[in-house]
């Protein structure tokens, strides 16, 4: 309030806005009064090591570390486990909301074991039982203390009516594997379906749908031996949907026998693209197989022979259109491959040589020569 004027007499009272100017001022200050004193603020955190300025070093020591004094009591200490508490709190509640979905997804009911389902695992278990090498072994080399000769696995691959199935049925006749009489009945069979010349595959495709169909479907098998080695055929299928069961037969095999029809068209539908000659060729290099002798069989048919003769100039075309496709399917020419002309139907050429009348342009090995001489590697 202002001085009091002289005279004594009191000062005159302030206007009305004035007075409630000073009312308000004073029912705040009032209010500031009563409230409590605010909460001192939390320590800052100290910076870490490597913020910090590194402090260059000083040869004198530095003075020993004072003991740290014991904190007092204060609401910022307090309020520390009170907030580690419900962290730990939230994190609970958390791992509950999480096991709650999990227990919420569908589960995948399993199947029940019925007792037909056990007694079919046990049959598997039984007709499948666990390889024994030793056994094996054992009578691998009983075997060979028997005889000792060499065995090897002949696989016969080529285009579909090549000729493979009657070319490993003349070979069964010729080593004494199948008698007179049942070529003869094969002969009226194949006669009565007007297949006369099929008569040879019958020993190897004992299916009837494959003597119905005229064609190999599954991997022929039979054995014959020499006096050097002895053998097992692996009579292969040529057409092209049964190309599984040709790598079936040649994963199995040590030498590849590539038969070739010499027949007009045949050679030519068999080399072109997309026929088996060309993939199966391929397909035995890639199996491993790496002695291919390629046989020109049919050179007897009347549409290459000449006046009953044998045509050099047919069997000299194949080989020349087959020796660059061999090669660079990865055989070599001088080592790997061998080219003989044979006919199948009729034995030529395959355990006893042709005869000059027929083929005077020919004086190499037989196919049954080739076999005991052949050198294979071991796979």
């Amino acid at each position: 309030p202002p001085p009091p004027r002289a005279g004594g007499q009191p000062p005159p009272p302030p206007p009305p806005a004035v007075a409630a100017q000073q009312q308000q001022l004073q029912q705040q200050q009032e209010q500031q009064q009563q409230q409590p004193p605010p909460r001192p603020a939390a320590p800052a955190a100290p910076e870490p090591p490597a913020a910090q300025e590194q402090q260059p070093r000083s040869s004198t020591p530095e003075p020993a570390a004072e003991p740290e004094q014991p904190l007092s009591s204060s609401p910022v200490s307090d309020a520390a486990p009170a907030e580690d508490g419900a962290d730990a709190a939230a994190d609970e509640l958390a791992r509950e909301a999480e096991q709650l979905k999990l227990d919420e997804q569908p589960k995948t009911p399993r199947t029940p074991r019925t007792p037909r389902a056990d007694k079919a695992a046990d049959v598997a278990a039984e007709s499948h039982p666990p390889v024994d090498q030793g056994r094996i072994m054992e009578a691998y080399n009983k075997l060979m203390a028997e005889d000792p000769r060499d065995h090897l696995n002949v696989v016969f691959i080529g285009h579909v009516d090549a000729g493979k199935s009657t070319l490993g049925g003349q070979i069964l006749f010729l080593t004494g594997g199948v008698d007179k009489r049942t070529i003869e009945k094969y002969e009226r069979e194949a006669k009565d379906k007007n297949r006369e010349s099929w008569y040879m595959a019958y020993i190897m495709d004992t299916n009837e749908e494959e003597r119905v169909k005229g064609i190999t479907v599954e991997v022929g098998r039979a054995k014959f031996e020499t006096e050097a080695r002895r053998y097992t055929i692996l009579d292969a299928p040529g057409h092209k949907n049964y190309v599984p069961n040709m790598i079936m037969g040649a994963a199995q095999a040590d030498v590849a026998v590539l038969v070739i029809s010499s027949r007009k068209g045949e050679y030519e539908t068999g080399f072109e693209k997309g026929g088996q000659t060309r993939e199966h060729a391929q397909l035995a290099k890639t199996l491993g197989v790496v002695k291919l002798i390629v046989v020109v069989n049919k050179l007897d048919d009347h549409s290459v022979a000449e006046e009953g003769k044998w045509s050099q100039a047919r069997y000299d075309e194949i080989v020349k259109g087959l020796t660059p496709f061999l090669k660079q399917c990865g055989y070599n020419p001088k080592k790997d491959l061998t080219f003989i002309p044979i006919s199948a139907l009729h034995g030529h050429n395959v355990k006893e040589r042709v005869g000059s009348d027929v083929c005077p342009w020919y004086n190499g090995p037989t196919l049954f020569e080739t076999l005991d001489i052949v050198e294979v590697q071991q796979r």
